[in-house]
């Protein structure tokens, strides 16, 4: 049964702005041939001029498609008819972390809270050199099923260092779950189930097919904004977009 994520309407035309700190493939094997670490990204390539919407294989029982649906409307905050912001994001990414940490809170009182945008979170798991980050995504839109996807996120950026240093992230990923008073059994079976492992095979082929390469990178309105730009120059972009979101809907026509 096909079915289009609200996520994946997220934006048609992305304009290419620039590159700071970020999680790349490009440099993955550089990475895995000298045992460096992540380092920031080399000049991204313009994305596609369209956003696909690729089918979501699997899923077909009522129940999976309840799943489906909760999980993925759980990562979206702000009002339908607001500009959309969406982050493409690796919770095993440094500079994701980064990013979250300087600048997620003041986005929510900023442009999330007034209702001036509608923000997402889209998975792109870097698993070549991020081995956790598929299953702490999975997790995360686990918790999001039971209604705490944003707080379940903010416990995996705030466990970083704990999660890198585990060859097993499972137990952490129970613990946070439990630390949000979850349906632990619940979660732990959901997280490795068919339904949510396609959800997160749904964000790589939407990212990959819009062109994006490297996290966190943002689809602001008509802009792909890649890197963890400091916050001001991330207001910038913003308003920028908000400027010409509401020009272009002022224009005969439309």
């Amino acid at each position: 049964m096909a079915r289009t994520s609200p996520v994946l309407r997220a934006a048609a035309l992305l304009l290419w702005l620039g590159t700071t700190a970020a999680c790349g493939r490009a440099d993955a094997a550089a990475r895995q041939r000298t045992g460096g670490t992540d380092s920031t990204a080399t000049a991204a390539q313009p994305a596609s001029a369209t956003a696909a919407q690729p089918v979501i294989a699997g899923g077909d029982s009522l129940a999976d498609m309840a799943l489906m649906q909760k999980a993925d409307r759980s990562r979206l905050m702000g009002p339908e008819s607001a500009m959309w912001v969406v982050m493409i994001s690796d919770f095993q990414c440094p500079y994701c972390k980064q990013w979250h940490d300087s600048s997620m809170a003041r986005l929510k009182r900023d442009y999330i809270d007034p209702g001036k945008i509608r923000f997402a979170y889209l998975h792109l798991p870097l698993e070549s050199i991020h081995p956790h980050a598929r299953a702490q995504a999975q997790a995360s839109l686990c918790a999001g099923a039971q209604g705490k996807f944003w707080e379940y996120a903010d416990g995996i950026f705030d466990n970083f260092g704990t999660a890198r240093g585990m060859s097993d992230v499972s137990p952490l990923l129970s613990r946070l779950a439990r630390d949000l008073s979850l349906d632990v059994p619940a979660f732990d079976k959901c997280r490795v189930s068919a339904p949510i492992a396609n959800l997160v095979n749904n964000d790589i082929a939407q990212a990959t097919q819009a062109g994006v390469q490297s996290t966190p990178s943002f689809i602001i309105g008509t802009f792909l904004v890649k890197g963890a730009l400091p916050y001001q120059d991330f207001r910038q972009a913003i308003d920028t977009a908000l400027v010409m979101a509401k020009s272009a809907k002022g224009r005969p026509g439309r």
